[in-house]
């Protein structure tokens, strides 16, 4: 008689989480992009907006590159979104007042909105201004839209798929 035994993934649904977490922060984030900086502000497309991702690192460059710099957008894209995510994931596990927090439905609300906050300004305020793409300044009121984005289409979504990073 043959016995079934679950895989690691069953057993635990901590890689399970943080997976579907990366992968609904990117689309979330994306269409929020497409929808914001394409339809309602008519600033790009669909290739030129993966293209402006790969911008971080080709600069200007990647506007020229057609469907190449698109998908290599594409894919940094999707590893960025997977780094927040693990970032998070690591955070709850590893600092034990987050931790506790996201044990909670309103803990891990809290954690959320002000993960996004912390995600934007690192993300506007430190790597977009050492790439070569271009960083909002605070100034500007798209700015503040899209620090509102980033705490309820990132942040939010990551600290409730994620948890408190317990398997149970």
């Amino acid at each position: 008689m043959s016995t079934i035994v679950p895989s690691a993934s069953v057993r635990n649904p901590v890689p399970r989480r943080v997976l579907l977490a990366g992968a609904v922060v990117a689309l979330l984030d994306i269409s929020y992009a497409y929808v914001f900086f394409g339809l309602i502000l008519g600033l790009v497309g669909v290739e030129s907006l993966f293209q402006s991702i790969s911008a971080g690192l080709l600069g200007r460059a990647a506007f020229q590159g057609g469907l190449p710099t698109a998908l290599l957008g594409a894919a940094l894209h999707l590893l960025i979104a997977y780094s927040w995510t693990v970032a998070f994931y690591l955070a709850v596990r590893n600092v034990d007042a987050l931790h506790r927090a996201a044990r909670t439905t309103g803990g891990r609300v809290v954690l959320g909105l002000a993960y996004g906050v912390v995600v934007y300004l690192l993300m506007d305020l430190v790597v977009l201004k050492l790439s070569r793409a271009h960083s909002t300044p605070p100034g500007d009121w798209k700015f503040y839209v899209n620090l509102v984005q980033h705490m309820v289409m990132i942040g939010l979504p990551i600290a409730l798929i994620v948890r408190d990073g317990d398997a149970g």
